[in-house]
This record gives C-alpha cells, sequence and structure tokens, in this order.
C-alpha cells in the first residue's frame, strides 16, 4: 500500500492479528500503546462506522500495512472448513475483477476503487460494507499466498465457544475475586439455572431466582454484594438461553404426550407389500350424531381393517341402543366377515392396538401363519403374527392417517357431523348442536359406504404415487394375487380356550349342563379336552383328545318328556353307536384267553430249590416240659342281647314285687 488510508475495525484486527473486540476496543479508546489515533465517523447503511488514519498507527503497524509482500501461508494455518470454504470463495468472487488486471497497473486500481462502498450480499446472505483497505489487503493476501486455496478464509478464533464474561460485564468488573473464584460462581449458577428449568420455572421466574442466587454465591465465596451494583446481579438472557434445552426434561417428565410427538422417528416405505400382507385395525368413534329407534342421538362406532399395501379399507359399522363399548365379539364378527371376503381374506399380519377390544388378537397368530408364504430369509417368518402397537403411539399406526383423512373429506358432509373436538362440537348455529342424522341406521351405513367407496377412487399421493387405492389393487389383481378365505367355523376355534373334562356316560360336564354327540358315544378314554369359546355364548363345543385329535361337536343334551317316545328311539340311536364302536374296538384287537396266559406263565416258571437247613431246633428237652402250653377253649360269654334281656327280667321282677307290698301295705 503505496499510500495513507482509512482503516475499520476489521482491517485494523486483520493487520494486527488482535479480535474484533479488541480492535473496537482501540477505537473507542483512541489509542494503542500509547499511541494516540486519529478516529473518524462516517455514516453507512448499517449504521455509524468507525475508521482509523494508517499513518497515526504505530510504526511497526505501519510498516507491515506497506510491506509489499507477505510471507505465504502456510497449509497448517488455513482454516479447513465448510463456512471457510464458502467465505473463500465469495471473496475470490469479489476480487476476481481486480486480479483480472495486471498488478501495479491503472486499471487494476479503477476497478478496485469501482467497487468501494458497494455492499454486496456475503456467503452469510448479510450486506457487507466493501473499503479500499479491505479489498487491497485481499488482494495481496491471495496473491503473495501463490493463489492458494482458503487462504481468504479468515481464520477462526481460538476462544470460539469459549464466554468472554463470567456472569455479565458489570458483576466481572466490580466483583473482587479471582478467575477461579469466577469460574467456580459461574458453574454453580449454571447448574442452579438448570435446576430451576428442569424444574419448570418460566424465564422472568428463573432469571430472577438466579439473581438472588448470584448474590448468595458471591457473598459465601468472599465477595461483598452490597459494594457491587444491583444491575451486576441482572442475568442475562443469554445465560437462560443457553440453558433452555433442559426445559425437555421438564416436558418428558410432565407432559409426556408433548415429549413423545418430539421423539426421533423412522420412515417406513409400503412399495414392496402387497394387499393383505400387513393390516392395521383400530376402532374409531365416528363423530355424527345418527339418531336411535327410541329418539335419543349417539355416534357410531367403525371397526376398521386397513391394507396399508393398497390403502384399502374394510370397515363394519356399529351401534348401540344403549351405553357400551365395543367388545371383542364386534371386533371377531367384523374380522371373520373380512376373513371371507374375496377382496380381502386372510392378513399375514395384523397390527393391533392396546385396547381390550383387542383382546382376542394374541390368540390369532398361529392363524394368521396359516397364510403365510416361504421365503428365503426366515427372520420375518419368526416373528409374531400380531402385532401390539405401543401405548400412545398414534403416528406409528397408519390406520390413524385413515380416519384423519375420512373425517376431513368425507365425513364431514354427512349431517350431524359435530367434529373431532366433542366439548366443542362444530355447530351450525351458536349455542345449538346439529341436528342428528335422520333417516335411521341402515341408511347411514349407506351413505358410509357411499363415502368410503368415493375414497378408494380417489388418486393418493405419497406410496401410491397419483394413484387411487381401487387402481393400485386393480394391478396387484392383474398381476395374480389372490386372497386366502377361511371357513368361519374352523376360525372361530381359534378364539377358545382348552379345559380339560373328564368323561362319564360319554358326556362331559360343562358349566351347569351335560354336553354329548356321537364322538363321545365311541369314545371309551377318561379325558378330553374342550374348546371353550371366549369371547362368544356358545351352543356346541369342539371336544378333542389329548393329542389333539377330532372327537366332535358336543351339544347340550336336552331331556325327553316321560312318554315321548323320541327318547326311547335317540336311547337305541345312541346304544347303536356304542355297541358298534365297541365291535369295531374288539375286532381291532386279537381274542386272547387271560386264564390261560396265566396259567402258561406259572407253568413255565422254574421252582426255587432251597439251601440245606444250617440246624434243628427241639422243645423236648430236659426242663423244656410245660413251657410250650397247648391251647384250651374259653368259654364264650353272655351276648348283649341276652345281658339285656337277663336285666328287663330284673327289671319286671322288681316292678311286680313293688306293686304286691303296695297293696299289702293299703
Amino acid at each position: 500500500m503505496k499510500s495513507a488510508v482509512w482503516l475499520n475495525a476489521q482491517n485494523l484486527a486483520d493487520i494486527t492479528g488482535m479480535t474484533d473486540r479488541q480492535a473496537r476496543r482501540i477505537f473507542s479508546s483512541a489509542q494503542i500503546d500509547g499511541h494516540a489515533l486519529t478516529i473518524r465517523s462516517i455514516s453507512c447503511p448499517g449504521g455509524v462506522q468507525k475508521e482509523v488514519w494508517s499513518e497515526t498507527l504505530p510504526a511497526e503497524l505501519q510498516q507491515r500495512l506497506r510491506e509489499p509482500d507477505m510471507a505465504a501461508i502456510e497449509p497448517m494455518f488455513l482454516r479447513i472448513d465448510e463456512a471457510g470454504a464458502s467465505e473463500h470463495s465469495w471473496k475470490l468472487d469479489v476480487i476476481r475483477p481486480i486480479i483480472a488486471h495486471p498488478k501495479g497497473s491503472s486499471e487494476r486500481r479503477a476497478r478496485l476503487r469501482q467497487l468501494v462502498g458497494t455492499r454486496p450480499a456475503d456467503w452469510t446472505g448479510k450486506p457487507r460494507a466493501l473499503t479500499e483497505a479491505t479489498l487491497d489487503l485481499w488482494v495481496r493476501t491471495f496473491e503473495n499466498s501463490g493463489c492458494l486455496h482458503l487462504c481468504l478464509a479468515k481464520k477462526a478464533r481460538k476462544d470460539k465457544g469459549k464466554p468472554r464474561v463470567f456472569i455479565r460485564r458489570e458483576w466481572d468488573h466490580d466483583v473482587s475475586l479471582d478467575a477461579a473464584t469466577c469460574d467456580a460462581v459461574r458453574h454453580e449458577l449454571k447448574q442452579y439455572m438448570r435446576g430451576l428449568i428442569k424444574g419448570g420455572a418460566q424465564r422472568k421466574i428463573a432469571m430472577i431466582l438466579a439473581g438472588e442466587k448470584l448474590r448468595d454465591l458471591t457473598k459465601a465465596y468472599g465477595g461483598d454484594p452490597s459494594a457491587i451494583s444491583s444491575d451486576a446481579f441482572v442475568i442475562p438472557l443469554d445465560f437462560y438461553r443457553n440453558e433452555m434445552h433442559f426445559k425437555a426434561v421438564y416436558r418428558h417428565k410432565h407432559d409426556r404426550k408433548t415429549s413423545e410427538d418430539n421423539k426421533p422417528r423412522i420412515r417406513r416405505t409400503t412399495e414392496r407389500l402387497e394387499p393383505m400382507e400387513v393390516v392395521v385395525t383400530d376402532v374409531h368413534h365416528i363423530n355424527v350424531l345418527v339418531r336411535r329407534e327410541n329418539g335419543t342421538a349417539a355416534t357410531p362406532k367403525l371397526i376398521a381393517f386397513h391394507d396399508i399395501a393398497t390403502n384399502r379399507v374394510f370397515c363394519e359399522i356399529i351401534m348401540f341402543e344403549e351405553k357400551g363399548g365395543v367388545r371383542n365379539a364386534d371386533v371377531i364378527t367384523a374380522f371373520l366377515r373380512m376373513c371371507q371376503h374375496p377382496a380381502f381374506g386372510v392378513p399375514r399380519t395384523l397390527y393391533a392396538d392396546n385396547g381390550a377390544e383387542f383382546g382376542f388378537a394374541d390368540a390369532l397368530s398361529d392363524a394368521l401363519k396359516l397364510n403365510c408364504r416361504i421365503v428365503a430369509f426366515n427372520g420375518p417368518e419368526d416373528r409374531g403374527r400380531v402385532i401390539r402397537a405401543k401405548a400412545y403411539n398414534a403416528s406409528a399406526k397408519h390406520v390413524e392417517g385413515l380416519f384423519r383423512q375420512l373425517n376431513q373429506q368425507y365425513i364431514r358432509h354427512v349431517p350431524g357431523y359435530i367434529g373431532d373436538d366433542r366439548m366443542n362440537p362444530k355447530r351450525p348455529a351458536l349455542g345449538k348442536l346439529p341436528a342428528p342424522f335422520s333417516e335411521g341406521f341402515d341408511a347411514f351405513c349407506e351413505r358410509l359406504y357411499d363415502l368410503l367407496t368415493a375414497y378408494e377412487h380417489m388418486p393418493q399421493k405419497g406410496a401410491l404415487k397419483d394413484m387411487s387405492p381401487a387402481a393400485t389393487f386393480r394391478r396387484h389383481v392383474e398381476a395374480g394375487w389372490t386372497a386366502t378365505l377361511m371357513d368361519t367355523d374352523d376360525l372361530l376355534t381359534v378364539f377358545t380356550k382348552q379345559e380339560a373334562r373328564t368323561v362319564q356316560k360319554h358326556g362331559i360336564h360343562v358349566g351347569t349342563q351335560f354336553w354329548t354327540c356321537d364322538g363321545l358315544m365311541a369314545h371309551f378314554g377318561e379325558r378330553v379336552m374342550v374348546h371353550i369359546p371366549k369371547y362368544h355364548g356358545f351352543s356346541r363345543l369342539l371336544v378333542t383328545d389329548g393329542k389333539g385329535n377330532h372327537i366332535g361337536l358336543a351339544e347340550a343334551d336336552k331331556p325327553f318328556e316321560v312318554l315321548d317316545q323320541r327318547g326311547a328311539k335317540e336311547s337305541a340311536r345312541r346304544s347303536s353307536i356304542r355297541n358298534r364302536a365297541l365291535a369295531d374296538l374288539d375286532r381291532s384287537a386279537p381274542d386272547i384267553d387271560v386264564g390261560a396266559e396265566l396259567a402258561g406263565f406259572g407253568r413255565s416258571q422254574k421252582p426255587v430249590k432251597p439251601n440245606n437247613p444250617d440246624a434243628l431246633i427241639s422243645v423236648n428237652r430236659r426242663g423244656g416240659m410245660g413251657l410250650a402250653l397247648p391251647p384250651t377253649k374259653q368259654e364264650k360269654g353272655p351276648t348283649r342281647q341276652e345281658i339285656h334281656d337277663e336285666a328287663r327280667k330284673v327289671d319286671e321282677a322288681r316292678s311286680a314285687l313293688a306293686s304286691a307290698y303296695a297293696r299289702k301295705v293299703s
């Protein structure tokens, strides 16, 4: 630089190697190392900018400014990051028209002066005023470094990310504590602020309490709060903002729904799924008032089975005449109808809610395996076919999006729609609820099924890629997809519990009734397994043996009137079945004379030959006479009857004597 120039704070920082903040302090004090500086203030679009005259700088700084050559920048001092690359590219684009002219030429100087005073947007998007010193510095830096890449990027501050004050400038200036003690106070105050935010304190309360805590800490560490201005104990807003992330702890403990809504999610795709490969089921309360036959109004319930591969839905609509909720029996009935529908059938995987109405779903795990195909990887096949949704995790269920779409785009057009908020329903007039759907429940079902048909033929974005659910299903059908159906009676056996029963007279007792069937007439075992439905009433019971072999469907044994001839015929029929079963059982095994077999077994056994005796014991020796006496017959005493008769005779004799004595005295 051959002539004196005005330098701004950034130019001064670049020349001296100090920070921008230190350079601005020099402008405020108008001196550097005891040298008085000439400072001027100029107006700019961003406000007032101060500049220093270069000839008033110390001699070494002027020499550094006038130095025609600068040492090449070593790579180790380069700022190698994304922000540095953006800064270098922007500065290079700015000076590119300047360095296009020869060094020292009048064209270069003229081009440089054309750029002075302009305010182009920098790499961060903010306007930046260009000065002659700044442009000259960038040109010299680029050329003297040998056009080194990233040489124009400003070196990052060594203290970047570190606090420049302990609490605030007033407190740092007024308190008479060393740096280590101030750092300890700052750490304790920061922990206190974190605890307040974690405990749910709002900003105003947290900052006031933290200010009082700062007073106590200052006094505890040897300071004198009374000698410090009250402004020094006002907590800066940034001190509070830097710890606001601790609010997440308070939300997680006291507002779990909000916390769960903010948790990380994963994305899933349904592109490779086939129809009925994954079906999500749930119960939705239809937000439409429908008038009952008794004149009252209620909202029907929708039991939905959502095929996420095609976004089709199979549903059943129910409404209770009295208060009540959806039962397992209602959901089972809808599920069985879906399993018989040729366009749906049995799903491979059922994704169910945790509600009580889906308690039956756990019993479906084995039944759904009947619709599994063999694939190369066995991992997915080993998983349960019934998947339970995580509690209070609506975003994980595709059917929730279906319900929202149906409400917002279709069901809202049904008369009697009240919206999702039951406490504040939609009202056609202030203070007045909408009139219920008055055409009856059957007409309501017909209207809703028509709307569902319209939904299935509307193109959808996302996974369906502007195709409707019906068109997507048609594409799978044309590719050869077919449904797997299941007989209702067979599927009902899934929702049963097994109980062992003892067979008595070819029948079993369940509850208060006696149950029998033709299979039990031909069964001669002692115990059988009875499959009792969990959720439905029953008129027949499946009976199997201990190995699971089918015996029959037992029905309650009904009594016959005394003179009813049908009773005799039924008894004869049962005896005939039993006799035939006994005959078949007889013919299935050979006839064996067990007595002859035992006699033959006894004859075939060899007798055991005893060993010779060791000695002979005699009782006829001397002194042994009279020791062993032969038994003598004891006299038989009177029987109880004889004793009774004798006592009776004695009593009669005494009575006769007493009577005679009495007559004599009289």
